[in-house]
């Protein structure tokens, strides 16, 4: 059985979930709406809209819980009963867990393609215009680094329920240092280096100086932060991984 092969059956499995279909692509539509109007009064006479602050920071929240997506593709019950033929396949161990972070990272792209081409679509969300491949650029290396989270919580803790239970509040946590939820620097200025700590807070950055400010600087220096960690996580997931905890 080749990579290839597990990684087709991994990717069916997310495709045919109907929950993480709906819930990569439509939560963020139905949170943007209500948050955006709730709040549209406090984005008066700006350049931006409510619409277009959370269009972007609740992109990156979906984006981190892609965690979550991973986690399921990885040890959910249902999955976990069809693992027993990879086991005893010819297969480098490495292919399980890599093949779920790329059937992971593959979905959720599409997904979060999909999502913001309806935000634009329905609440004209600024994305950055001609600059907007550099805005994909790090969303999709965050969405990487997420779903290689995800795995490795796997790895570590060797069940779906009692990794989401972690990842849950750690995600939560780099959510609200990145900015997500309200801008951070409101809290002061001790706050707002500790925000430094969250990826999420180096791609909101990076996101907002680029679709407002034309503002490259953070781009090259979040990159290699994002990519650096999704290396030091996959190396995790070697560690950590143990076929017979796969069944």
């Amino acid at each position: 059985m080749s990579f290839i092969t597990v990684f087709k059956r991994d990717l069916k499995n997310l495709i045919l979930s109907p929950v993480l279909v709906i819930y990569n692509t439509l939560f963020p539509f139905f949170m943007v709406s209500i948050l955006g109007y709730l709040t549209s009064g406090n984005y008066k006479g700006g350049g931006v809209t409510s619409y277009d602050y959370y269009g972007v920071s609740l992109i990156i929240f979906t984006v981190l819980f892609v965690a979550c997506t991973a986690a399921n593709s990885f040890m959910e019950e249902r999955v976990k009963s069809s693992n027993l033929r990879i086991m005893y396949s010819p297969i480098n161990p490495s292919s399980i867990y890599m093949s779920k972070i790329a059937a992971t990272f593959v979905f959720s792209s599409v997904c979060v393609l999909v999502s913001m081409a309806i935000l634009r679509l329905c609440f004209n969300v600024n994305y950055g215009g001609e600059n907007i491949v550099y805005v994909i650029i790090l969303l999709e290396l965050l969405n990487l680094l997420s779903a290689t989270i995800g795995i490795l919580f796997c790895c570590i803790f060797k069940s779906e329920q009692l990794a989401n239970k972690t990842i849950s509040p750690f995600i939560n946590i780099f959510a609200i240092l990145g900015g997500v939820f309200f801008p951070i620097d409101s809290l002061g200025k001790t706050v707002e280096k500790l925000s430094y700590i969250s990826p999420a807070k180096w791609v909101d950055e990076g996101i907002f100086k680029i679709i407002y400010d034309k503002d490259l600087s953070y781009f090259g220096p979040t990159v290699i932060i994002l990519i650096a960690l999704t290396i030091i996580f996959i190396i995790g997931c070697k560690l950590t991984f143990k076929v017979e905890d796969y069944v």
